[in-house]
């Protein structure tokens, strides 16, 4: 029996290099997301710090606020607990059932896991976004008023 060959184009020099970055990069993939997410908590937990920390300092002028004034100062803790929690999500580890034996039910679970890792890590992103500017916009209307 002859093996078939398909046609394709000549190789480029350095087509070996980047067929072995392409391996290294999914090989590490999940590592990568789990260390941004790692990372991602750190940020979170100053940006916490720092702004409780200012909140505790204009204690005195946040008591004059009306309570749905005072509750929009929540709002960016709220955010970034949730974002908290996304990016525990990514860092846990949760029992996956992978049949080592069959190379489709393992690139299946990984690439599934993987996107959805990617996805949790994307929102914690965004929240934190998004509570930054939230914390600017109570400042500045702070300033403005």
């Amino acid at each position: 029996m002859a093996d078939k060959i398909y046609p394709s184009p000549p190789s480029e020099p350095d087509d070996e290099f980047w067929l072995e970055e392409g391996k290294r990069m999914v090989s590490e993939s999940l590592y990568t997301v789990r260390n941004a997410a790692s990372a991602l908590i750190a940020a979170l937990g100053i940006l916490q710090g720092v702004y409780l920390a200012v909140l505790g300092f204009g204690e005195k002028q946040l008591r004059s606020l009306s309570f749905l004034q005072q509750a929009l100062f929540i709002a960016p803790v709220l955010l970034w607990l949730v974002s908290f929690y996304l990016c525990l999500a990514v860092v846990m580890t949760k029992k996956l059932v992978v049949f080592t034996n069959s190379p489709s039910d393992v690139r299946d679970k990984s690439i599934r896991l993987l996107l959805k890792k990617q996805l949790q890590l994307q929102w914690a992103f965004w929240l934190l976004a998004l509570g930054l500017l939230a914390t600017f916009g109570l400042i500045f209307s702070r300033l403005q008023g």
